[in-house]
């Protein structure tokens, strides 16, 4: 089983320069730099559970977390890409990757949003909904809460690498 460990997830994975020379994100004079992220945690601060995203799926849905990259979110995400509320007062875009607990490994770096293949709810008070387009919208799939974040679900056939957002459900 893997083990799961938020400050590894929190870590800032890089900063890159100016969103504007990517054309990622919401046009904006006032964004300076772009930071890669695989925890909404990591300037807000959380103290409830998390929705783990999984690069990849498991044999069998219920069954321990597979190995590879992931995110953790906390509550509502509007867009699984990016968020375009800037960080705690900065001008720094935040974009949102999936990240090896141990370094590199299968999917770290990559996008989560459009690559998720399963996920499972470690929060104690809720269930997530994991949906197809971006603002809560178009098909979802309800995660169950596992306690003690020891099952993952694969994504169904028309979430699997097409998930946009997730709200508590």
């Amino acid at each position: 089983m893997r083990i799961r460990n938020s400050c590894v997830a929190a870590v800032v994975l890089a900063t890159v320069g100016s969103a504007a020379l990517y054309g990622a994100g919401p046009a904006s004079a006032d964004i300076i730099d772009t930071k890669y992220v695989s925890d909404n945690c990591v300037f807000d601060g959380c103290s409830e559970g998390d929705l783990y995203m999984n690069y990849h799926s498991v044999a069998k849905s219920g069954q321990e977390n597979p190995t590879g990259s992931f995110a953790s979110f906390y509550g509502n995400i509007y867009n699984h890409g990016y968020t375009d509320v800037p960080a705690r007062g900065t001008n720094v875009f935040i974009r949102y990757v999936f990240v090896f607990a141990a370094g590199e490994g299968d999917g770290s770096g990559a996008a989560v949003k459009n690559n998720a293949a399963s996920a499972n709810d470690c929060s104690t008070v809720d269930q997530y909904r994991v949906y197809y387009n971006s603002g809560y919208a178009g098909h979802s799939q309800l995660i169950s809460h596992v306690y003690g974040c020891t099952g993952s679900y694969n994504l169904d056939s028309t979430l699997k690498n097409n998930n946009a957002s997730s709200h508590f459900g």
